[in-house]
């Protein structure tokens, strides 16, 4: 039986990142997660039903999409639909790209307006980790925006082609973990899963 240093079950955002942290330290570490290993080719946007796809198999809400592999979600009395996809890569198979950093009040919001908790670590000890994060995924956005000052290092904004300069915008300045150019042996995103919800050169 082989032995394993880690055990780390649900290989979505979370998990996927300290199996690589793991590994990348010479521990060996066995990842487990619920469901198949997802085909891109088999992703909505390869196909003229996707938005058909996109309310079915790979809707984000367990309670429409109810999958082989979901759990039995009803949530018809919540204001809130339980979001996520259970197969391997978790829910970053349709979380968008969306790629927010906190910010630095995010920290402290019961010292600062009195409620929740305030977090037991500060931005400035979570940053480098952030940075890290941010490179791994190959964040695109805008360095400079008076939003994220400490954002020092992003790939170039997706640009929205045509339809952005139909806009009078060039480009989307959201921080999006979607590779807008080469990088590091990656080529640019190619518009699968629900990166359909993010608008690309058209």
């Amino acid at each position: 039986m082989d032995r394993f240093h880690f055990i780390i079950v649900g290989a979505g955002a979370a998990g996927a990142a300290a199996a690589w942290r793991l590994t990348s330290k010479g521990y060996r570490v066995l990842c487990l997660d619920r469901g198949p290993s997802m085909e891109p080719s088999r992703y909505p946007s390869t196909g003229p039903d996707w938005e058909i796809r996109k309310k079915t198999e790979f809707n984000p809400a367990i309670a429409e999409r109810q999958n082989r592999f979901d759990y039995p979600v009803d949530d018809a009395d919540s204001p809130i639909a339980v979001c996520n996809f259970n197969a391997v890569g978790g829910s970053t198979v349709l979380y968008s790209g969306h790629f927010p950093r906190f910010l630095e009040p995010d920290f402290s919001l019961k010292t600062n307006e009195g409620l929740g908790e305030d977090w037991p670590l500060s931005y400035a000890e979570l940053m480098p980790y952030f940075a890290l994060n941010e490179r791994q995924m190959g964040m695109s956005g805008l360095v400079g925006d008076p939003y994220y000052p400490h954002i020092e290092e992003a790939l170039p904004p997706v640009p929205l082609g045509v339809a952005g300069a139909r806009l009078g915008r060039a480009f989307n300045e959201k921080t999006l973990a979607l590779v807008a150019k080469l990088c590091r042996n990656r080529h640019a995103g190619q518009r699968r899963a629900q990166c359909l919800s993010q608008p690309w050169p058209l």
